[in-house]
Formats: structure tokens, C-alpha cells, sequence
């Protein structure tokens, strides 16, 4: 654990430890132990919890590709392994898992910078995605708050003109109304009751919704 935490702050070694390289201070630690524990499973069955069994030198040489520096890769030079790397090799059996080459340490370290550039390049394209979708909805609700504008604006200005023409019809029906009591004075005649002016338009259709027979002037 000397390279999870200090030795007054480190916990007891856990296998969920493996899932997260930052648990490690040494990124070469992390990689040991999660080969020797993927070494492991393929050799002993899935149950096998690194953090439960005590270390198995022999399989501590096969994840780890023999001595690499002259000395097993776990343990620290605490625990040691009587046999070679050809020597467990030439006893293997076709279950044993493959023997794995330790990659060397700056190997480790350009996958794990290539693998910080992946996701930020991948956070940097998420960022430009949400940013081209909300330029584009701000757009279309431009777009939107522009055509119910220009719709309200027509209805008003059609509004308008309705309200000028049915002015107009009315002044015209009083001009002549006027006329004709002018003229029924002079003849001496008592003119009617001024009659109840609308527009043109209101006239023809309540016309049309007495007239029995569309098409055809009533007598």
C-alpha cells in the first residue's frame, strides 16, 4: 500500500481499489497489481480477490514478465520466487495464462497521457456539440418570436383595415339616409326612422342567410 497512501493514512487494500489508476501515487504499481489480478482470475476462476489470498510469487512472475530489474515486481524484494521465468514457463500447462511482458514505466506513462488527450479531446467535442445545439435553438426561438410577431402584426393591421372600410360603408349609408330625408321633406313626405347602419359585408351576409335560394335576387 506504500503507494496508495502514507502509512498512517493507508487503508487496507481492497480489490476496488484497482478500479481507478488515481488510487495510486505510481501509475506502474496500479498496472502490477491489475495484471496480477487479471493473471490470477484466468488461472484460479473469477472468485479470485487479490486483497483475500496471500501473494503467489509464481503468478507475480508470470503477469509481471519474470524479474524485471533484477527482482520480482510486487513485494518490493520481500517476497521472492525460487524458480525462473523459462523454468515456470516450461511447466505451464495450456490453462496457465500467458506469460505477460512488464511494460516499462514510460510505456505506462504515454498510455496514460494518450489517454488523458483522448477524453479531453472527447470533452472538448462534447463541449462544442451543446454549444452548436444551443446556438441553434436560440435560432429557431428567434426565428419563432419573429414569425408570431410578424402573424400578430398582420392580424392587427387586418383588424385596421376591416374597422376603416366598415367606417367608410357607414358613412356612405348616412350620407345617403340623409339624402333621402332631404328629399322626402321636400316633397312633404314624413321621412322613416333612421335605420341601423353596418358594413357592407355584414349586409350581403345577412342576406345571403335569408335568401332562400342562393344565387337568385329575391323579387
Amino acid at each position: 500500500m506504500a503507494h496508495t497512501a502514507s502509512y498512517k493514512k493507508a487503508k487496507a487494500f481492497s480489490e476496488s481499489n484497482l478500479d481507478d489508476p488515481n488510487n495510486f501515487t505510481n501509475i506502474s504499481s496500479h498496472q502490477k497489481l491489475v495484471a496480477y489480478r487479471d493473471a490470477g482470475k484466468a488461472t484460479k476462476g473469477d472468485d479470485f480477490n487479490p486483497s483475500e489470498e496471500p501473494l503467489d510469487p509464481e503468478l507475480v512472475m508470470i503477469s509481471s514478465g519474470g524479474r524485471p530489474h533484477g527482482s520480482i515486481a510486487i513485494g518490493d524484494g520481500i517476497i521472492r520466487c525460487p524458480l525462473t521465468l523459462p523454468e515456470i514457463k516450461a511447466r505451464q500447462s495450456s490453462n496457465c495464462p500467458e506469460i505477460m511482458r512488464h511494460p516499462r514505466r514510460v510505456e505506462l506513462a504515454i498510455e496514460d497521457a494518450l489517454e488523458k488527450e483522448r477524453l479531453a479531446n472527447q470533452a472538448a467535442l462534447e463541449k462544442e456539440r451543446l454549444a452548436s445545439q444551443a446556438a441553434l435553438e436560440a435560432a429557431l426561438e428567434k426565428e419563432r418570436l419573429a414569425s408570431q410577431a410578424a402573424l400578430i402584426e398582420r392580424d392587427q393591421t387586418t383588424a385596421r383595415l376591416i374597422e376603416e372600410e366598415r367606417s367608410r360603408n357607414e358613412a356612405g349609408q348616412r350620407a345617403l339616409y340623409e339624402l333621402f330625408v332631404g328629399l322626402c321633406l321636400k316633397s312633404g313626405q314624413v321621412p322613416p326612422s333612421m335605420p341601423v347602419f353596418s358594413s357592407i359585408g355584414a349586409n350581403n351576409s345577412r342576406a345571403a342567410s335569408h335568401d332562400p335560394s342562393p344565387g337568385v335576387s329575391p323579387p
